[in-house]
């Protein structure tokens, strides 16, 4: 009887101290652990902590202040102070401008967005420039006037890019012009604006013109300096386009046609009563200011000299 006693008293001692070191584990447990507080305003929290996405934390000056892997950024909403947030991450586009530097030996391709060997980089095409040859195919046509104004050389109306299926997608945008001096049809930035022509068909539309001559003489034409850039003999024009959604330029490729608007006798042949010709080119140039061929293929995309309203597909 003493021995089963002593037995059960030792059990329960033992369970007794089981249950105390268990409780003890416990409560070291609850001393480590920390929770964040939450939070809808800064008053919310407490020691100079400030409410950022729902929880309160502390406020940085530089990204030595947080750990690795965050920085130090600017409150959202002119909030005061600065906090610790995830870095973020640049894109594998290396166009884009947190990317950094390519490798040795490579350059970044801007129609891929990757990194290429520099051998490896394609011709890209920004810029298309429309050379008047008229002072080559019909010489005579120099001298050519519109009612009473000279007008010599090929007349654009307007530069239209489609894609494979044969929609529109932009229209040129003149980044420069090289006309002929002899030519007084010369407003290329405001005919060459980037956005669509009112058009009756592939010409413009009829509007009052007035001459500015002694008499304000006013004539109901499609043909204004408003509707067409005469070139003069020789002289060149240069459009780029872009998309309409970010503005970025468009990189020409193999699936774009490029549709040259040219005046002609087609589009009214009172005020041109013959032909003019043109050639189209492919350039390399992206920059806003480009006014010389420097940078464009010395073969034009058409074979034959162009007159009128033509397609030219883009090839390289």
């Amino acid at each position: 009887m003493k021995k089963e006693v002593m037995m059960n008293i030792q059990r329960n001692l033992a369970g007794l101290f089981f249950v105390a070191v268990g409780g003890f584990g416990l409560l070291s447990a609850c001393g480590t652990t920390t929770s964040e507080e939450s939070c809808t305003f800064d008053s919310d929290c407490t020691g100079g902590q400030v409410c950022d996405q729902t929880i309160c934390v502390d406020t940085c000056e530089t990204n030595a202040d947080c750990a690795t892997g965050d920085e130090c950024v600017a409150r959202p909403g002119d909030a005061e102070g600065m906090v610790c947030r995830a870095a973020s991450v640049p894109d594998d586009d290396c166009n884009d401008p947190d990317f950094g530097e390519c490798p040795d030996e490579q350059v970044c391709s801007a129609s891929t967005g990757q990194c290429v060997p520099i051998d490896e980089v394609p011709t890209e095409y920004y810029t298309v420039r429309i050379n008047d040859v008229t002072d080559v195919e019909a010489p005579d046509r120099c001298d050519d006037t519109t009612y009473g104004y000279n007008t010599p050389g090929a007349k654009i109306m307007y530069v239209e890019l489609r894609n494979e299926s044969g929609n529109p997608i932009a229209y040129g945008e003149a980044v420069g012009d090289d006309i002929g001096a002899e030519s007084e049809f010369f407003d290329t930035f405001t005919v060459l604006d980037g956005l669509a022509p009112d058009l009756d068909g592939q010409c413009p539309l009829d509007e009052t013109f007035n001459r500015n001559d002694a008499e304000g003489t006013e004539i109901t034409t499609n043909f204004t300096d408003s509707t067409v850039v005469a070139l003069g003999c020789g002289g060149s024009v240069y459009v780029q386009f872009r998309d309409e959604e970010t503005g970025d330029l468009i990189v020409l490729d193999e699936s774009h046609t490029i549709v040259v608007g040219e005046f002609g006798p087609t589009c009214n042949d009172t005020a041109q009563s013959a032909p003019d010709y043109y050639d189209v080119f492919l350039c390399t140039a992206a920059g806003s200011d480009v006014s010389s061929p420097e940078s464009c293929d010395e073969v034009p995309l058409n074979a034959d000299a162009l007159t009128g309203v033509t397609s030219s597909n883009v090839d390289f």
